[in-house]
């Protein structure tokens, strides 16, 4: 009996301190995160789906926001890749669903992603820079360039784009246009 006390007193105090360890590294963690947007009430909150803008080309397409992917990602057609002043290129083509019509473009292929995705193998995808337009902020982000054609969306928003800019409220929907952003 005596033996059998200790041995929950054991685990007890095994527990305990497993938790005080585990907080302490979770604090130690979070204190070392960057924190750019000190006051919150700087940050625009958008909803769960969005319109964006890609500029110059004035592509306009409806997003999902995705605060669990790390980089965004634009729904293409179909890609080349080539050389240009010594640099690799990548051309490809995006459906605009609005206007029905098909956008071209050409941009410096910034490097190769290996993109990991659940209970599936990993697949690589061209990276390239895009100006875009959410709500009233235009960003430089990195997009993954995707076959996104199975999916409702074409352009998924992930954390790249939503890091101390943006809010994710998602019982709303389409907030952004509610500013007066495309008056054009």
């Amino acid at each position: 009996m005596l033996k059998a006390k200790r041995s929950r007193n054991a685990i007890a105090k095994g527990f305990i301190f497993t938790l005080f360890s585990l907080s302490f590294i979770t604090v130690s963690y979070a204190a070392t995160a960057p924190l750019v947007c000190k006051d919150i009430s700087q940050l625009k909150i958008i909803g769960e789906l969005e319109y964006v803008s890609v500029i110059p080309e004035t592509l306009r397409q409806k997003a999902r926001i995705d605060t669990g992917a790390q980089t965004s990602s634009m729904g293409i057609m179909d890609s080349l890749f080539f050389e240009r002043d010594g640099q690799k290129w990548v051309r490809f083509h995006v459906k605009d669903k609005i206007k029905n019509l098909v956008v071209e473009f050409e941009r410096p292929l910034k490097r190769i992603a290996k993109i990991k995705r659940h209970q599936a193998e990993a697949t690589e995808r061209p990276v390239v820079e895009l100006k875009i337009k959410l709500g009233q902020i235009e960003l430089l982000r990195e997009f993954t360039l995707a076959d996104r054609s199975q999916f409702k969306y074409p352009i998924l928003i992930g954390r790249n784009v939503l890091n101390n800019k943006f809010l994710v409220n998602v019982g709303q929907k389409f907030s952004s246009s509610q500013i007066k952003e495309y008056e054009q």
